[in-house]
């Protein structure tokens, strides 16, 4: 993504995988405390595709255009 022009920082791509790996987990954790398991969970296609989903969530930031 960083060759589309991405705004990443410089060596993410070294521990995006880790991050990812994380992030995972926590969306895993939750649905567990809402009673839905799976064996490894973390590693579904829907945990990436809501973890993508809270991302956007909370990544897009909203400029002030009244300044």
């Amino acid at each position: 993504m960083q060759s589309l022009g991405t705004p990443y920082p410089e060596g993410f791509a070294d521990k995006a995988v880790e991050d990812l790996k994380i992030q995972a987990k926590k969306v895993a954790a939750s649905l567990a405390k809402d009673k839905i398991t799976q064996e490894n969970l973390e590693n579904k296609e829907i945990v990436a595709l809501i973890a993508y989903l809270q991302r956007l969530g909370t990544d897009i930031k909203v400029k002030d255009s009244s300044k």
